[in-house]
């Protein structure tokens, strides 16, 4: 009996022994749990900042100059929030940026194309001190501004990390001279390019002609400027019976001009690229490019004339016949325009220009911008502040990005997984071309070129154009590129 006692007296006590550590074991786990969850809150509410930028209080204002023809004032910089989402993310962006480096922007708008260079010539020849960075037209005045030294290279600037990847490297580069970057492409940026806008309602109704979707065709990269063209001639309606009019039902539809261009380089056909000695040429015809250039041109030429199509060439949108008319089934439209679509009862979708053919899977969808550049004047009253806002500006402007893509679509980005995934592919196969950039350099017949060969009634042809103005131009960037270069000394 005594011994059943002392082994029971022994059970108890080991047994309030191990209570004893489970209920420590519980302590700790319960702490543990504690501060898991402390951290993880402080992740959570931890502050996102910049990480090549230090916190600063420089008390000072940016001059934001915004030329308003390319660049939206409104999409760029607000006084003060307006209730809606993309006036509120860009409002929030100046906040963050006056709380982290003690800056206010200020936005002023400059005068149209015609006339925004000469006051930003006399700001910096004045030193007034009235202009921080100025967001340029896509062509008009920027060489002047260059090889008249109005201008300084972004990779000299302090506070500027033009390899963080809220910046556009590959964009930058191609319109680079020599080492220096004088146009700056970035987050900041809000996307001015074409899509091919299509009504999603006519869109159902040849869904039984289609072997898969719209959508998935840009997924698996078999959205070609054939199927395209395949898709257009589905739909020709003489709704009055007396022929082709702006009353009828369209395929396509859109202004044979600046939007006409895109298909360029949305096939991956420069204007201007690097030949094999390494210098910059007109490649429109050249070996690489001369056959591509002469089937876009016919099967563009082609898609001009058929009845499935309505194209202005050359003057305002106004005189084709709109997608709004419920009428169109693929029209150009720019991606500031895709924003008036939503005070119509239009059910619309948007895509990228498509490619050249499923061979170009390898390059991609190709967007050529046409806004404008950041750039940063030759005087600055502080330059480490100026370069430390750009970047700050850029890091902080992917919910800016967000809402505009929401502005777009009408709807919040949930609502519209398709469409977004389509922008997303527009946004980041933007490009450029240094013909369009230095058109006024090369000549702007160049640029031009696609729409004036290809209109009905055009009469010029393609190869013989191309030559008139080759020689001259290859001459003109040779002289352009010798005064880049011999600033850079």
């Amino acid at each position: 009996m005594k011994q059943f006692f002392r082994l029971l007296a022994l059970l108890l006590a080991l047994s309030t022994l191990i209570s004893a550590f489970v209920a420590c074991d519980d302590a700790e786990n319960v702490e543990t749990e504690s501060q898991s969850v402390s951290e993880t809150e402080e992740v959570e509410t931890k502050e996102v900042v910049p990480e090549y930028v230090e916190k600063n209080n420089y008390g000072e204002s940016f001059y934001l100059n915004i030329l308003p023809d390319v660049n939206p004032p409104d999409y760029y910089w607000v006084e003060e929030s307006e209730n809606d989402a993309l006036s509120e993310s860009i409002f929030t962006r100046q906040q963050k940026v006056h709380e982290y480096l003690g800056v206010e922007v200020v936005g002023v708008k400059t005068g149209n194309f015609q006339n925004y260079i000469t006051p930003f010539k006399t700001a910096v020849k004045n030193k007034d001190g009235s202009v921080d960075t100025l967001l340029t037209h896509v062509c008009t005045g920027v060489p002047g501004l260059i090889t008249e030294q109005y201008l300084q290279d972004l990779a000299n600037l302090e506070g500027v990390n033009l390899d963080a990847d809220y910046w556009n490297s590959d964009f930058m580069d191609a319109l680079s001279l020599g080492d220096k970057v004088f146009l700056g492409f970035s987050d900041f940026n809000i996307l001015y390019t074409h899509v091919i806008a299509f009504n999603k309602d006519m869109m159902e109704q040849y869904a039984d002609v289609l072997t898969t979707s719209v959508y998935d065709m840009v997924r698996e990269y078999t959205w070609t400027l054939d199927e395209m063209i395949k898709l257009a001639n589905l739909v020709y309606i003489d709704t009055t019976s007396d022929g082709k009019t702006p009353d009828d039902t369209f395929g396509f539809t859109g202004t044979q001009w600046v939007p006409w261009i895109g298909f360029m380089n949305a096939c991956d056909v420069q204007i201007v690229d690097i030949d094999e000695a390494g210098n910059y040429a007109v490649s429109l015809m050249n070996e690489k490019n001369q056959e591509k250039t002469a089937i876009l041109v016919e099967k563009l030429a082609d898609l001009a004339k058929s009845d499935c199509s309505y194209l202005d060439y050359k003057t305002s949108a106004a005189n084709t016949v709109p997608i709004t008319s419920g009428r169109v089934l693929l029209n150009m439209a720019s991606t500031y325009g895709v924003v008036k679509f939503l005070d119509y009862e239009l059910n619309f979708g948007v895509l990228p220009y498509p490619m050249f053919d499923t061979d170009q899977k390898d390059v991609g969808y190709r967007s050529l911008q046409w806004g404008g550049y950041i750039t940063v004047p030759s005087y600055l009253r502080n330059s480490t502040m100026v370069g430390e806002t750009l970047d700050v500006l850029a890091f902080y402007s992917k919910d800016v990005t967000i809402t505009f893509y929401e502005k777009l679509l009408g709807k919040q980005v949930a609502d519209a997984p398709d469409d977004k995934a389509m922008l997303d592919i527009v946004w980041d196969s933007v490009c450029t071309d240094f013909g369009q950039t230095y058109a006024e350099v090369i000549n702007t017949s160049l640029l031009y070129l696609l729409p004036d060969v290809t209109y009905e009634g055009s009469g010029k042809n393609l190869a013989s154009t191309v030559r008139q103005y080759e020689s001259s131009a290859n001459k003109a960037i040779i002289k352009f590129v010798k005064k880049i270069n011999a600033i850079s000394k």
